[in-house]
Parts: structure tokens; sequence; C-alpha cells
């Protein structure tokens, strides 16, 4: 496929006296490389060859100088003849070679051509296997667009949804707030409440201590006190019964029933001992129920309800011990009253 010229053949043959002028042969490469490769290679080479004989042509026009021999003349010219001969004949071969390479560069020009013909039919075939793509790939864009759509209706469904789960949250935290609050206010009633009770019962415990050691004091000294008594009856009735030998058969049942009385007192003593003895220890397992009482208060209201029935239950129990301990001190009062009546049958 041969180029558009865009050279005259005044530039080829500016070039060509440019390069004669340099001692250089004006080949078709020489000029073309010149001309920056531009132009045809047929027009450019006619170019050459127009310039070549219209140059041999002015140069014969020239050949008769006035003044020089004829001979010399002749010679010139056989000689320019011979040597444009030449150059003309070593012009045609450089053409001819220049022509086999164009022939060959021809040839490699088609061979590409046809190369990229070829290349040209697999890249429409590949450009249609590629238009095919892009459809199926369009239409899968459009389904994962109407996909993206949905999915977009899905997350603002979703995140309507969590906007009324969080409002939703954000009321169960603020009654669960206010039930803590309350929890916490009614806690600390039940506390103040436990904690009045405790004072009440460890109040109530130490004057119930305090009244139970002083009535045992009391006691061991009734029982000392009514030992001695006796120990002073028995001397009395000694000697009584030294002085007295008439009434020695009364004086000595009297001693007995003393004793006997004595006896007996003791052991209501001794009862009286234990049963506080047994106090003191339902006194303990109170207060380890007051402990647990205690504990159990940081819990529900239930609690509570368990603590202020246990309280009734230890109210109670020391109103029991308040009844037996007025037995006790009734119990007392008929042995010093017997005592007192035995005392004046013996005087």
């Amino acid at each position: 496929m041969a180029r558009s010229s865009s050279v005259n053949f005044e530039s080829v043959e500016q070039i060509c006296f440019q390069l004669l002028s340099q001692g250089e042969n004006p080949s078709f490469n020489l000029v073309y490389a010149e001309l920056g490769n531009k132009g045809s290679s047929e027009v450019v080479q006619r170019y050459i060859d127009q310039w070549r004989r219209e140059t041999g042509a002015a140069f014969f026009r020239q050949r008769s100088i006035p003044g020089m021999p004829d001979e010399l003349v002749s010679a010139a010219d056989a000689f320019m003849a011979n040597v444009w001969s030449l150059s003309l004949q070593q012009a045609d071969r450089v053409l001819a070679s220049q022509r086999q390479e164009l022939e060959a560069e021809r040839e490699a020009v088609h061979v590409r051509l046809q190369a990229a013909h070829d290349r040209i039919q697999q890249l429409e075939a590949a450009s249609s296997d590629t238009l095919q793509n892009i459809a199926s790939l369009e239409e899968a864009v459009q389904s994962r667009d109407g996909t993206i759509a949905e999915l977009r209706i899905q997350i603002q469904e979703t995140q309507r949804q969590r906007d009324a789960l969080e409002s939703r949250v954000k009321l169960l935290e603020d009654a669960a707030e206010g039930r803590e609050q309350k929890f916490v206010a009614e806690s600390e009633r039940l506390t103040r409440l436990l904690q009045n009770d405790r004072d009440r019962y460890t109040a109530a415990l130490k004057e119930e201590q305090e009244r139970s050691a002083s009535e045992r004091e009391t006691l061991l000294k009734q029982i000392e006190q009514a030992r001695q008594d006796k120990v002073a009856e028995m001397l009395a009735l000694r000697q009584q019964v030294s002085n007295r030998e008439e009434r020695e058969a009364r004086q000595r049942e009297q001693t007995e029933d003393a004793r006997a009385a004595l006896r007996e007192a003791v052991s209501k003593a001794r009862q009286i001992e234990t049963s506080l003895a047994a106090a003191e220890g339902r006194i303990e397992r109170l207060q380890a129920q007051l402990k647990i009482a205690s504990d159990a208060a940081h819990g529900k209201e239930s609690a509570v309800a368990a603590a202020e029935a246990r309280a009734r239950a230890i109210e109670e129990l020391r109103l029991a011990e308040t009844v037996r301990a007025q037995r006790a001190e009734a119990l007392v009062a008929e042995m010093q009253a017997e005592q007192a009546a035995r005392r004046k049958q013996s005087a």
C-alpha cells in the first residue's frame, strides 16, 4: 500500500545536490532518510530519476566552453558520458536492489497486513464475544441493580425496625432504671426497718439478759439465805432437842419436813437454773435466727415478711420467757411463804 505523496521535486532536487556536494551518491535510501521518511517511495524515486535526467541534460548543454579545444571537449564528454553511464548503471543496480528490498518489504508488509487482517478478524470475533459478554454483564448488572434496590428496601426496613427496637430498649432501660430506683428505696426502707427491729431486739435481749442475771443473782441470794436459814433452824432444832427431850419426836418430824422442804427448794432452784440455761440457749438461737434474718433481708420483699415473722416469733418467745420468769418468781415466793410458815411452827 503506497503512501500519499507529501514532498515535491524541489525538495528532492535540493537534497540530491546536497548529497552530491558531500561526495555521496544520492540514492533512494539517503534521500528518503533526509526527507524524514515522508512521501510515497515511488514518487520519491521518480523525482530522483527526474533529477538525474535533468542534471545530465544540463551538464551536456553546458559542455561547450568557449576557448576550450574540441578534443578536450570530446574527451570530457566521453569521460562524463562514461561516468554518467556508470552512475546510471550504479543507480539502476541500486534501484533494482532497492526495488527488491521494497518488494521484500512489501511482501513483509503484505504478510503483516494479512496477519493484521487475521488479527482484526480475531479481534472482531473477540469483540463479538465481548459484546455478548457485555450484554450478559448488563443483564447481570440490571439484575444486581434490582437486587441492590431490594436490599436497600430491606436495609431501610431493618433500620426502621432497629430504630423501633432502640426506642423499645430505651423505654425498657428507663423502666428498669425506675424499678432499680424503687428497689433501692424499698431496700433502704427495709434495711431501716430491719435495723430498727434489730435495735429493738438487741435492747430487749439486753434487758432480758440483765433481768435474767438479776433474777439469777436474786435466786442465788435467796438459796444462800435459805441454806443459812436452814442451818440456823437445824442448830436451833438441835438446841431445842437437847433442851427439850419431850418434844424430840415432833422436832425430828419437823426437821425431816424441813429437810424435805430444803431438798425441794434446792430442786426447784436447780430447775430454775436449768430454765435459765435453756432460756440462754434459746436466746443464742434467737440471735442466730436474727443474723440469718439480717442476711436474708437483702433479698426480695418475701425476706422482709420472713424477718417480720421471725421478729414476731422472737417477741412471742420473749413473752414466754417473761412468763417463765414470773412463774419462777411465784415459786420463790411460795418457797419463802412455806419457810415463813415453818419458822412460825417451829417457834
